[in-house]
């Protein structure tokens, strides 16, 4: 049995869709925290949260991989995971699958990267055998970036002009189903998944000018400058913090890499990103 969590948002969702392409239904369960939100899974549910031990050690029972995908609440991230983890050995998992983010270390300038790098140290010392797959900065993400800049045309924000990553949340979807349908054969292994090609900003703009046929201007704007603006358009603290972290993760060059782990784990060269836009933008 292969169980999903975080099955109601898209990166599980999608990775339930690539896993009944490979096996039954009956194969699959998905873990909730709200089942009338996940009436359309066709999958066993079952009903969990991450802040509720108990109810992770009972959802967790029979599995014998585990899809962890990682908290969207930035609450008590670490412990969340923990939570699973430790839920995840008590009930006899036999292996974990575990979304990370792309290079994480304790110096990451995301700051859920460091949420990260704290959650793979719990899982290699939980001696659960484990698969991390340290995803990129998701395509999806750039729309949110640019929010109304796609009407207005004019994009500010404290990104600079160094070179970054973006991979298609669909493919990392299918890569992660992958893996979760033969685990043994990526036991204890990280993979840094990445698309074949890293790309500024000004170019990230060019490439939507491109698409949608409209002239999208980049600015590189201050970090100053970003959070009195975000401020301004009345943007809670979290939110300005989630945007400002990842305009320096950008900034800094954090993202400015590539790896082959996502084509060999799709068995093809992944999307590039104006490809990737396409299907997002249509």
């Amino acid at each position: 049995m292969i169980l999903v969590t975080g099955a109601t948002g898209h990166l599980g969702k999608l990775t339930i869709d690539f896993l009944l392409k490979k096996q039954s239904a009956d194969t699959i369960a998905a873990l909730v925290r709200d089942t009338a939100k996940a009436k359309d899974l066709t999958v066993q549910l079952r009903k969990g949260d991450y802040f509720d031990y108990p109810s992770m050690v009972e959802a967790f029972k029979g599995v014998d991989t585990l899809v962890l995908v990682s908290s969207g609440s930035l609450e008590d991230r670490v412990q969340q995971h923990n939570n699973a983890i430790n839920a995840a050995k008590e009930s006899g998992v036999k292996h974990i699958i575990y979304t990370s983010m792309l290079r994480t270390s304790l110096t990451s300038k995301f700051t859920a990267g460091i949420d990260h790098f704290h959650t793979e140290a719990s899982l290699k010392s939980s001696g659960i055998p484990y698969t991390v797959l340290r995803n990129t900065f998701y395509a999806d993400v750039i729309t949110l970036l640019a929010g109304d800049a796609l009407t207005s045309g004019n994009w500010y924000f404290a990104g600079g002009t160094a070179q970054a990553n973006f991979a298609s949340r669909k493919e990392m979807a299918e890569a992660l189903a992958n893996v979760a349908a033969d685990p043994s054969a990526h036991k204890n292994k990280i993979y840094e998944i990445t698309s074949g090609k890293t790309y500024s900003l000004p170019e990230v703009a060019a490439i939507i000018s491109k698409i949608t046929g409209k002239t999208l201007n980049y600015t590189p704007v201050s970090l100053d400058d970003q959070t009195a603006a975000l401020k301004q358009a009345g943007l809670p603290e979290p939110v300005i913090g989630l945007l400002n972290s990842i305009a320096e993760t950008i900034s800094s060059g954090e993202l400015d890499f590539v790896d082959p782990a996502l084509e060999n784990l799709l068995h093809r060269k992944p999307l590039d990103l104006e490809a990737a836009l396409r299907e997002i933008l249509k």
